[in-house]
């Protein structure tokens, strides 16, 4: 099942460019980053999967969802900003539960298989971790 879907994805804001005719599609456990330049469309992608901005014309979908601004379609999002912070004296194991908590969620189980397909350590301290490492701690509560 394709996880994030566009077809001929496009955003304007009045005559500039944000985005034209994207066409993108996410399998199920894939990983995916967006990279580029400055303007280069990246944040009115993410910001249009999310239903935050309204695309001008085009279809996306994810998790087989139309785009919306429902509380429903929120509720299944994670999102990765670039800049994290945490709790840097918790065990990566208690920031994983906290978060979940604060969704109302039990992914206990996605998330220890995440742990591992990551190779992440959860009884370290967030403190003690590479930047890389904090990375896959913010993948995992997203």
């Amino acid at each position: 099942m394709a996880i994030i879907e566009t077809r001929d994805l496009t955003k304007y804001y009045g005559k500039a460019r944000g985005i034209t005719e994207l066409n993108l599609k996410v399998e199920e456990g894939e990983f995916f980053g967006f990279i580029g330049p400055n303007g280069a469309g990246k944040s009115t992608l993410i910001r249009s999967l999310l239903g935050l901005i309204k695309p001008t014309s085009g279809e996306a979908k994810v998790m087989g969802k139309p785009l919306s601004l429902s509380r429903e379609y929120l509720e299944e999002i994670g999102y990765l900003p670039s800049e994290t912070t945490f709790y840097g004296d918790m065990k990566v194991s208690e920031l994983i539960s906290y978060s979940a908590k604060l969704r109302k969620k039990d992914c206990e189980k996605e998330a220890k298989a995440l742990c591992e397909r990551l190779e992440l350590d959860t009884k370290k301290r967030i403190d003690q971790l590479s930047l890389g490492n904090r990375k896959k701690v913010g993948i995992v509560c997203a």
